[in-house]
């Protein structure tokens, strides 16, 4: 009787486990398998238009029953312009046919206008480069009697003309009208290097060169000099500099 018994619950349980997985087989198909199946049945996976032109975009979308739509061209450096920039619904999605996917032709690169900065003062010209989505490239300052002082002589690119986001500017920038005389600086205790450099930034001549035993400083030491420093000199005039030597 016993043994009667355990047979019978045996069976019960390997039948209800036999019920327990063909459940879970029923929900699997149902949830899972069948969606699947259903949707490739019924629905399309959406091609990859990026880089594409509209046309050939819309053979493309043909041949899956979709159709074609075309939005605002946007601009975009990276792909060239009359390319397919952005797409609605995107790459590899799963749509119903005869749905629309809506796409946006690229612009290319958008140019931008160079302002005329000419006769501007340097912090305008400064600003109006900025609000062009430009940047101020070098700056070279040189003397004119008929641009003020600070103001913009010329630069490039010229204005008006269309140029790339981010292009520089280069800028010449007015020092106003050259002086004839210039005040005599100190070069006294400069490398005769140095003294030279600065004494041809102010257009003077140091060509007139001695040379002193001294001592008391390191060789190639301006010692001293002709003019003194403070004195007015004309522009072009020679200066006389006192080097020292061991």
């Amino acid at each position: 009787m016993n043994l009667a018994l355990k047979i019978l619950r045996e069976i019960a349980l390997l039948s209800a486990c036999a019920i327990f997985t063909a459940i879970i087989g029923l929900i699997v198909i149902d949830q899972i398998a069948m969606p699947i199946y259903v949707r490739q049945g019924v629905e399309v996976a959406v091609p990859d238009l990026i880089g594409l032109t509209p046309s050939q975009a819309q053979a493309q979308l043909q041949d899956k029953g979709l159709r074609l739509k075309e939005r605002e061209p946007r601009w975009d450096a990276s792909v060239p312009a009359g390319q397919i920039v952005w797409q609605n619904p995107s790459a590899l999605s799963h749509v119903k046919p005869n749905r629309t996917v809506y796409v946006a032709p690229s612009l290319g690169q958008r140019l931008h206008v160079v302002p005329d900065l000419r006769n501007r003062p340097l912090r305008q010209a400064q600003l109006w480069i900025a609000q062009a989505d430009l940047t101020v490239g070098k700056i070279t300052e040189i003397s004119s009697s008929e641009i003020k002082e600070g103001n913009i002589i010329d630069h490039k690119p010229k204005a008006g003309e269309k140029v790339a986001q981010g292009t520089q500017v280069e800028l010449i920038v007015s020092t106003g009208p050259t002086r004839a005389f210039v005040n005599m600086p100190r070069v006294t205790e400069l490398k005769l290097d140095e003294a030279r450099r600065l004494l041809l930034s102010l257009g003077l001549q140091p060509n007139n060169i001695r040379y002193e035993f001294s001592t008391a400083y390191e060789p190639d030491i301006v010692i001293r000099q002709e003019p003194e420093s403070g004195t007015p000199i004309k522009r072009g005039s020679p200066v006389l500099l006192i080097v020292s030597k061991l």
